[in-house]
C-alpha cells in the first residue's frame, strides 16, 4: 500500500496496526488496547487510513515505552 495523501509520504514511514503489534510482539486487539489506554502513541490518520510514524514509535522506544498522554480513546 503506497500512502499518497501528502508529498514525501510512503507506505515505508508507516505501520499498520498489523506491523505495530508484529514489531512488539503483541496481537493486533492487545495494540489498539495500549492505544485506547494511553500506553502508546497515537496514530496520525489518512483519510480512513489508520497508521503510525516509524520515526515516533522509534522516539517512544527510546524514552522507555512510557505512557503517553492523551485524552478520550481512540476511534476507530
Amino acid at each position: 500500500m503506497n500512502v499518497t495523501s501528502s508529498p514525501g509520504v510512503t507506505a515505508a514511514k508507516y505501520l499498520d496496526a498489523d506491523g505495530c503489534a508484529s514489531r512488539y510482539g503483541f496481537s493486533v486487539r492487545h495494540w489498539w488496547r495500549q492505544v485506547d489506554g494511553g500506553k502508546a502513541p497515537q496514530p496520525t490518520r489518512f483519510g480512513r487510513c489508520v497508521r503510525w510514524s516509524i520515526a515516533e514509535l522509534e522516539e517512544w522506544e527510546a524514552d522507555g515505552c512510557k505512557p503517553v498522554n492523551h485524552r478520550g480513546g481512540h476511534r476507530r
